[in-house]
């Protein structure tokens, strides 16, 4: 494997792998605000696992072919939004909660 291609294809191993194991510590977060903050971090580092992906696809790197056969930059996107759609809800929740309470 050539040079450009370990140096990318390491970031997005890293990212990767920080953004499942953030999905655990999320997973286990003892407090609303604990689970935003792995959720956050996850997000980033999907996003930027999906970053990796477009430069592999673009340069084009080694395996180049495979990841867009896998549709894995796709796969990405999709956990990006997933990630989103749960930090946005749960902060709307949790507005509602802050509000409600103010009225009692």
């Amino acid at each position: 494997m050539n040079y450009p291609s370990e140096v990318v294809w390491g970031q997005l191993i890293r990212a990767a792998d920080s953004t499942s194991n953030n999905l655990v510590e999320a997973d286990n977060g003892s407090t609303d605000a604990d689970f935003l903050n792995k959720m956050r971090t996850a997000l980033r580092e999907a996003k930027e696992s999906k970053a990796c992906l477009a430069k592999i696809c673009h340069a084009p790197l080694e395996n180049a072919s495979r990841v867009r056969q896998l549709g894995l930059a796709q796969e990405a996107d999709e956990l990006c939004a997933i990630f989103s759609t749960i930090i946005t809800n749960m902060e709307k929740r949790l507005a509602l909660r802050k509000t409600n309470r103010a009225r009692t």
